[in-house]
Parts: C-alpha cells; structure tokens; sequence
C-alpha cells in the first residue's frame, strides 16, 4: 500500500463491539475484532448474552438454568479478556440479561453507541440458531450501525486483504459501502461487482457506476470495476463464484427488510448470502 496512503487515513473506526459466545467462530471472531481494535486503535467492548445456554445443556429447571448460562456468560467474558491481555489490548465486556426476543433487542439497542458491530453467522446445526439469528436480525435492522458477519466456518485471513463490494446501486448498498470505508481504504485490493441479469440491458449497479469509482478514489480506495453477466445462474450463485475466484476475504453489500416483516427479514441475495457464507460479510440496512 502507498506510504502515503497509509500515514493519512480519511476515516477511523473508534467504537468497535463483538459479540462473545462459545460457537465455532468465536475464536476467530475474537482474532478479527482484536486485529481491528489494534489497526484503528479503536476501544473494544465484548459482549455476551445470559440468554445463551452453554452447548449440550440439559437442565429442566428454569431457575438453574438461568443460573447456569449467567456462569457461562461470564466465563465467555472471562475467555475473552485473557485473549485480548495477551495481545496486550485493553477491552471491556458487558453481560446483557433477559430471555431471547429481550436480549436481541437490548443488544440492537446497546450496539448503536458504536462505529462496527461484529456478530456470527447463526449455524442451523447449532443449539443457538434461533438466538444468534434473532440477535442478527434485530441488530442489522434497528442499531443502525453496520455489522461485520463472521462465517461460522471462520475466515481464512484476518486481517482482510481483498474486499468486493456487491453494487446495485440501491441505498442500502451505498450504505454499507460509506460504513465500511475505513475498512476498505486498508485493503490491498477492492473490487466493484456489478451483475446483470436476464435479458437486461443496463444492470442496476450501472447507474453512475464510474462515478462511484471515482468518489472511492477520493477516499483513497482504489477499486477496481467487474462486470459479470448471470446468465443462468441466480445473483447469490454469481457472488459466490466471484468471491472464489478473485481470492476474495470481504464481502460488502446492502441488507434489505423491515422490522414490520419479520417472517422475511431479508431480500432474498441477503439472505441466501448469510446461509452460505465463506467470507466475512460487511452489511447495512
């Protein structure tokens, strides 16, 4: 990267919170967020919620169950702590209480007060699904803050080095665009995905497409533009193989959906995108 680049960076991420668990990403999503904290300088605060019950638990009564999965929030926070010590990052943690619809949404409520949230990809084969996906939805939708999605299958580079921005010109991607800025200006390599589908002739994305291009390069982030046709494939099929084939360890998109809606939180790229991850994802709503 240009060194002069590098001395001056337009944008900071100050805030940063990761959610904190014992899901099969946690320790990864530990590393990102702790390689972020120190490439910003930014704070960082873990969370967990008293709500998740450890894996395997099999306890019938209620009150020692609440109990139980307290002890074990507190144990992740304690996890959590050593790990950041030992790369000698100073973090804080907070523990948020309540039943699962409650604390999803204390969590959307807490994560507003910062710059980047980063929350897990929620397992289907998990005990958690339904919490994790709960917590993912009513982040994404009501902090209004940008949430880095790490895929429960870990990443295979932290820190990212090659980053796609899935454009289409929507309002939702140009806001997970402006969001992760002080991301992409870090990356080695930035790609513009544009995907024209059918029989179309002019993709979405296309509109001011070059423009975008240019107002990247004023953030000092030198992007790159790819063309794609979908031909018969649907546009998540397209994502995926570009992601592939460019070596590709970010994914920037647009969120779609409404509080109103909650049977179908997601449009269906959204949604398809964050059951099949295989790269970190940067979304906004």
């Amino acid at each position: 990267m240009n060194a002069t680049i590098q001395q001056g960076f337009p944008m900071q991420l100050t805030d940063i919170v990761v959610y904190i668990d014992d899901g099969a990403s946690n320790q990864e999503r530990i590393k990102a967020a702790l390689a972020m904290a120190k490439a910003h300088q930014a704070s960082l605060t873990g969370v967990a919620l008293a709500a998740v019950k450890p894996r395997h638990l099999r306890v019938k009564d209620e009150k020692a169950r609440i109990r139980i999965s307290e002890q074990h929030a507190q144990q992740c926070m304690e996890g959590f702590s050593k790990a950041a010590e030992s790369e000698q990052i100073a973090v804080d943690t907070r523990i948020i209480h309540g039943d699962e619809s409650t604390a999803a949404r204390k969590m959307a409520q807490f994560a507003r007060n910062f710059d980047l949230v980063i929350l897990r990809q929620a397992n289907p084969k998990s005990d958690q699904f339904s919490l994790v996906e709960e917590v993912s939805e009513q982040v994404l939708l009501l902090s209004g803050r940008p949430v880095f999605f790490m895929p429960y299958i870990g990443a295979h580079r932290i820190p990212c080095q090659k980053a796609m921005i899935a454009w289409d010109g929507t309002p939702a991607a140009t806001r997970a665009l402006h969001d992760a800025l002080p991301i992409l200006v870090r990356m080695q390599e930035v790609i513009v995905l544009v995907v024209k589908e059918g029989k179309q002739k002019t993709a979405k994305g296309e509109v001011m497409v070059e423009e975008l291009q240019r107002h990247l390069s004023n953030h000092k982030v030198r992007a790159t533009l790819r063309r794609v046709h979908a031909g018969t494939f649907d546009v998540p099929t397209v994502i995926l193989n570009e992601i592939a084939e460019n070596n590709i360890d970010l994914l920037v998109m647009g969120g779609y959906g409404t509080p109103s809606l909650k049977q179908k939180i997601f449009g269906g790229v959204t949604k398809t995108l964050l059951s099949s991850m295989i790269v970190p994802v940067i979304l906004s709503h």
